[in-house]
């Protein structure tokens, strides 16, 4: 899985740092973006737990920030498309299909519905923090997938029983135990 560019959300960012797994992503993917706008969302508002992780990962370089500016102006055909989502999930979006114009091999990490529709619609490849962590799971990076989804719900992260039946199915986990 380490072939591709990987341009991240806020969302996926706050979830596995919230239950201390964002080492998935570097353990998956050798580098991972987010755009100027996602680390200001991330990191803007103080210094809480989600944050130190994230913080951490720009420190260590795995995870890289990008500057909106550099493309969004050429993904200016596209922008339509992204009205009515919020600045991080419209500028991680326009960026991974920035990069899939010009023939690059692109996945967007993205939990929230409406905008991983629109990445679809635009033949993004699309990943979130469940198919994170079932994968994961898949590749023996970690044990098991079902207590990290059960801790991610618990702590408020929304995730319907939908995709946690998907997600323990990639991960060759029993959905009924």
């Amino acid at each position: 899985m380490k072939h591709k560019v990987v341009i991240t959300d806020a969302s996926p960012l706050i979830a596995l740092a919230r239950i201390e797994h964002i080492h998935l992503l570097k353990d998956l993917f050798t580098e991972v973006f987010l755009t100027d706008i996602v680390e200001k969302e991330v990191l803007v508002g103080g210094d809480f737990v989600d944050s130190k992780a994230i913080r951490q990962a720009i420190k260590e370089g795995w995870l890289q920030v990008g500057d909106s500016a550099s493309y969004l102006a050429a993904a200016s055909d596209i922008s339509t498309e992204v009205e009515g989502l919020d600045p991080g999930e419209a500028t991680s979006i326009l960026w991974a299909a920035d990069l899939f114009q010009s023939g690059q091999d692109v996945m967007l990490i993205m939990d929230e519905a409406k905008g991983r529709k629109i990445a679809r619609r635009l033949s993004l490849e699309t990943m979130g923090s469940a198919g994170i962590i079932a994968i994961a799971k898949r590749l023996g990076l970690i044990e098991h997938a079902k207590p990290l989804l059960l801790q991610l719900q618990a702590s408020g992260y929304y995730l319907s029983p939908t995709v946690i039946e998907m997600a323990l199915q990639i991960a060759g986990e029993d959905v009924k135990s």
